[in-house]
């Protein structure tokens, strides 16, 4: 079993996509959602650089990133959520959207992490 961990990263470079594929358990970053952020509390400084290469994923970004490699039988969990400038049910159905359908007990599997609750056993 593979299992990876992916945050902080700003946006999902070609070598880590290459080794984030094969993955069985992927904890993905899932931030901020774009319009929460721009319309936040954080002064413009701290959303240039949550917004750049070196920031935060946004819903959508990691929403792309499952459209494109996440493989059936695969199991992720949205993680790193802001409290500001993110909701998690905009993080579920942004990821959601991006499975179209290819998440069910018997293909990908999707779950959420809370910010003060440990997640429960993870089974396969």
């Amino acid at each position: 079993m593979r299992i990876a961990f992916a945050t902080d990263l700003g946006y999902i470079p070609p070598n880590v996509k290459a080794q984030l594929k094969g993955v069985d358990l992927l904890l993905l970053e899932s931030n901020h959602d774009l319009e929460m952020l721009r319309d936040g509390p954080y002064p413009w400084s701290v959303k240039q650089r949550v917004l750049s290469r070196v920031g935060h994923l946004s819903n959508e970004a990691a929403a792309a990133f499952l459209r494109r490699v996440r493989r059936a039988g695969s199991l992720c969990d949205l993680a790193h959520l802001s409290q500001s400038n993110n909701l998690p049910e905009l993080a579920r159905v942004t990821a959601e959207r991006a499975l179209n359908g290819r998440a069910s007990l018997l293909a990908n599997r999707l779950l959420l992490a809370a910010q003060h609750e440990a997640l429960p056993p993870i089974y396969f």
